[in-house]
């Protein structure tokens, strides 16, 4: 009925925010416009001001790792100082915060200290210390009075539920592994949605750091968000992971999935990017009707910062909070320790050989070499996988590496590889390096031959994903849906299925990250103490100059009559040697767009 008392709550969402606070690219050493959650904190102001008591803001997980900021407060145990994104949010008043899978990056030590001084409840379902006991509380129920549309305040209880995708205690297990257990999303929300309901939760929101992926459940899955949505009981899911913009005019519509209006199971959701590029608004209208409370219509919208308007004076209490730790932070990065003659750049890492990947594979293949003295697999063969980090993709034009010639400093290191992992050396077979090489060709389009213009890159598939296997040589070709590697050869020789070897690769996939397969136990030969960044430091460091050009170790096969679009760094010029690969001269969406002669 009409008269009966309504109000709408708003719930605010940021995700994978991995520790931009400023707006700051670290690994380019510049400012940049539309990203952090300080340039964001305006627009969270101006939404809370419109409803202050139907408001509730919420973090996704993944926002205490992911830049050179986070590595330095980790590295340097800032015991007696709060950590500057808890300072960030405790400034915001968030309500709550899911874990993500970075959070235990830096272990569960460094974890539990940064997360000391939170004000607000930090909640996690799905992960229990190895004897089963909490880790953190799985949910929490927020009780507050909400002003109605007659001028009554009427009480809500808002129940809050933490899921992370479990994959992550195999990514990290070097760390992770019999500390603590992390359940599936579905099977563990089941239960505790019940529980939260006997508690008293009137509405039920899920906190999910898992990306949208199957219609259908499946034990474990990864990105579990659209059969968690299909739980009674839950009224809105909040989504992250996959650094992804959820409502969007892009994907396909669904059975289950509406992304045009943000909807899962006919549910609101929402998932508001990375980098604090955007926050997620579910707006539910709330109605009271002899005491009891319904749900009735909701929106779903995505906002960003006004990068033209004048800082506010929270904003400016924020700037002052973090500033200490981001000077040490650019002091710290902009030491030089080594020189390069050549430019070091990813604006083709992923449609030709190139010299970054190169330097990364090199110092992972110089370590298992000191590794192998007087192991038992000394006489292996040993090889190196490596993958492009900052290639563009959902990043932007601006996320890519690009050095100059000239001193090279820790930032460039950290450009080159951004994060915490160790080294791991594998034991593989030629079978086995010949799956992994298959895997790695999902990033290509299927092409038609004889077709021009055809768009190179299959959509959902990272450049992260595309590991490129230094030590051998090798055909990619891309006229096929499947077996697309061929020509597999070490030294000129072809590889048999059960030759053996051994690869260098990093933690995150080794352990089965990005849908590769995971070297089994046995199959593990060693784990590096310190990190792959320290590695490749090292390694650049004793090399002293660079002045190298890429090895042409792997390329596509000939596919006459045939062309491919793709889009990289705005100012990329084709790359040496590469007469086949040429501007276009448009632009798309920031990025250039070049063509690919097959």
């Amino acid at each position: 009925m009409q008269n009966e008392p309504q109000a709408t709550i708003r719930i605010l969402e940021t995700t994978d925010l991995h520790m931009q606070l400023l707006g700051y690219d670290y690994f380019a050493d510049h400012p940049t416009l539309g990203n952090g959650l300080i340039p964001l904190a305006a627009k969270i102001e101006a939404i809370r001001a419109e409803n202050p008591t139907g408001t509730f803001l919420f973090d996704n997980g993944d926002f205490l790792q992911g830049n050179p900021l986070a590595d330095y407060i980790a590295a340097h145990n800032l015991d007696d100082e709060p950590h500057p994104m808890i300072a960030a949010m405790s400034t915001l008043c968030y309500d709550a915060v899911c874990l993500g899978n970075h959070e235990f990056n830096y272990g569960l030590e460094f974890l539990s200290k940064a997360l000391k001084s939170a004000p607000f409840d930090v909640v996690c379902a799905n992960v229990t210390y190895a004897d089963g006991s909490e880790f953190h509380p799985p949910y929490t129920i927020i009780r507050r009075d909400v002003l109605c549309s007659d001028g009554v305040s009427r009480p809500i209880n808002l129940g809050v539920l933490g899921l992370v995708t479990p994959q992550f205690v195999s990514w990290d297990k070097t760390i992770l592994d019999g500390k603590i257990v992390a359940t599936d999303i579905v099977q563990t929300a089941q239960t505790m949605v019940a529980r939260m309901k006997a508690q008293g939760a009137d509405v039920i929101v899920a906190l999910c750091h898992a990306g949208i992926g199957a219609d259908h459940w499946s034990k474990g899955m990864e990105n579990a968000a659209v059969p968690l949505a299909a739980i009674d009981g839950i009224d809105a899911v909040l989504t992250g992971h996959t650094h992804d913009l959820f409502p969007n005019n892009r994907d396909q519509a669904s059975v289950n999935i509406d992304p045009s209006i943000g909807k899962l199971h006919g549910k609101p959701a929402v998932m508001a990017g990375f980098y604090g590029s955007h926050l997620g608004v579910v707006s539910l209208d709330i109605t009271w009707s002899e005491g009891s409370l319904t749900i009735g219509a909701s929106r779903v919208d995505l906002a960003r910062a006004d990068p033209d308007a004048a800082t506010t004076d929270l904003q400016d209490r924020m700037i002052k909070d973090v500033m200490p730790a981001h000077t040490k932070t650019l002091n710290y990065i902009r030491q030089p320790f080594a020189a390069t003659e050549v430019p070091i750049n990813s604006h083709f890492a992923t449609v030709a050989p190139n010299l970054s990947l190169q330097i990364l594979a090199q110092a992972q293949f110089d370590q298992a070499t000191k590794l192998a003295k007087g192991s038992e697999w000394e006489d292996l063969p040993i090889l190196s996988a490596a993958a492009p980090f900052r290639a563009g993709g959902r990043g932007g034009p601006g996320h890519y590496i690009d050095i100059k010639p000239g001193p090279l400093t820790l930032r460039d290191a950290a450009a080159i590889y951004p994060f915490s992992n160790r080294l791991y050396v594998i034991r593989r077979t030629g079978a086995q390096i010949l799956a992994w090489l298959n895997q790695s060709a999902r990033l290509f389009q299927t092409l038609k031959r004889g077709m021009a213009n055809q768009e190179l890159f299959r959509v959902g598939v990272a450049p992260y994903d595309f590991d490129v296997i230094f030590g051998l040589t090798y055909s990619i070709d891309i006229g096929r849906d499947t077996d697309r590697v061929s020509d597999l050869c070490l030294n000129g020789k072809p590889v048999l299925a059960d030759d053996s070897f051994v690869v260098a690769t990093n933690s995150y996939r080794a352990n089965g990250g990005g849908g590769f397969f995971a070297a089994p136990r046995q199959d593990i030969l060693h784990v590096t103490a310190n990190g792959t960044r320290d590695i490749l430091i090292e390694s650049l460091r004793n090399c002293g100059e660079l002045r190298e050009a890429p090895n042409s170790n792997w390329s596509f096969a000939p596919l006459p009559d045939t062309s491919a679009l793709f889009v990289t760094a705005p100012h990329a010029t084709a790359p040496s040697g590469q007469d086949k690969t040429s501007p276009t001269g448009r632009k798309v969406d920031g990025f250039a767009e070049f063509r690919l002669q097959m």
